[in-house]
């Protein structure tokens, strides 16, 4: 493997693959795109002519027939997630799948136990895990530096003009839900992971549009560490401009992003101790992918140690938990 570049099969050639994870593969060194596979066989044939990808295939068997795949991206739909990445692993490839993994945590789980046993790397794409705000945002956080977090919120609101959902994102079925699926597992995953993941023992959640395709989704949820979670997502905020954020509230101090201000408590008052950034905001969502690739290309080529993919069955978990509440009427404990 050292001495030729890493091959990466592509599956699905839908957005995420077109306008984030293509542009960056096709200007990495030491990469080969070795093919891309949707069964829209002309539209993969375009989007492969646009980055000069030669092999195009029905699916992963005939992308695999071209050759050995070091790692495979998965970019299907969300409830074809689990056949995609089992496929993958069974090649003997490392995987990347966007987010979320899959629709429900019995799958998580039989992802995550097939890639140990098949000893490679299933990491999901929750880029904002690699945002230089939000990473910073944990490291003040696990230092202890804003005390002992109480309080977490996380936004995700997007315009109704800005991107209307349509297609399979709004088919239960394929989606396994709505924007709690779309936005809300991302904007959870950001805050849980902000704050060292801690075990939810309760749950609370309102949803509002149509049964299974949500379009907005409310979420109050309570840690074992004593903190409390908020969650707004929509697909409906009638507004100039998006708002993506993350807020946490310590003993200590206060962190938020978008922009990232950091306070701390001190005895003289309070000190902003916002650390530098020098990037626009729409950087660091770039960035962000460009760095998560980073990380999972030194994982393939076995510069860091594999890394389980458990928080994702806890995720899951939740987001189970949180339809529940909403149908139900009542909170719900897990």
């Amino acid at each position: 493997m050292a001495d030729r570049p890493l091959r990466i099969g592509v599956l699905g050639a839908g957005g995420a693959a077109q306008i984030v994870h293509l542009p960056i593969l096709a200007r990495l060194a030491g990469v080969e795109i070795a093919g891309i596979a949707d069964p829209d066989r002309p539209k993969a044939r375009t989007i492969g002519e646009r980055f000069g990808i030669d092999r195009v295939a029905d699916d992963l068997v005939g992308l695999a027939a071209g050759g050995e795949l070091d790692a495979v991206l998965v970019c299907t739909p969300n409830g074809a997630h689990e056949e995609g990445v089992l496929e993958a692993l069974e090649h003997g490839a490392h995987v990347l799948c966007e987010r979320p993994l899959t629709v429900s945590s019995l799958a998580a789980r039989r992802l995550v136990e097939a890639a140990d046993a098949a000893g490679r790397q299933l990491m999901v794409a929750n880029n904002h895990r690699f945002r230089h705000d939000v990473r910073l945002i944990r490291q003040f956080v696990a230092s202890g530096e804003l005390g002992e977090v109480f309080f977490v919120r996380s936004s995700w609101l997007n315009r109704r003009s800005r991107r209307p959902r349509r297609g399979w994102r709004t088919d239960p079925k394929h989606a396994g839900g709505g924007v709690l699926m779309d936005l809300g597992a991302q904007a959870l995953d950001m805050a849980l992971w902000a704050i060292g993941y801690p075990t939810i023992r309760r749950v609370s959640a309102q949803l509002h549009g149509d049964p299974g395709a949500e379009r907005s989704a409310f979420l109050h949820l309570a840690a074992d560490t004593g903190a409390t979670l908020t969650c707004e997502v929509t697909w409906e905020w009638i507004h100039d401009r998006d708002i993506h954020a993350l807020t946490i509230i310590g003993t200590g101090g206060s962190a938020e992003s978008a922009p990232l201000r950091v306070h701390r408590q001190i005895e003289t008052g309070i000190v902003d101790v916002t650390p530098p950034i020098a990037r626009a905001p729409s950087a660091l969502y770039q960035d962000s992918y460009r760095q998560e690739w980073a990380h999972f290309l030194r994982i393939v080529r076995g510069e860091i140690p594999l890394q389980a993919e458990t928080q994702q069955i806890a995720l899951f978990e939740i987001l189970e938990a949180c339809y529940r509440s909403a149908d139900t009427g009542t909170e719900v404990t897990l």
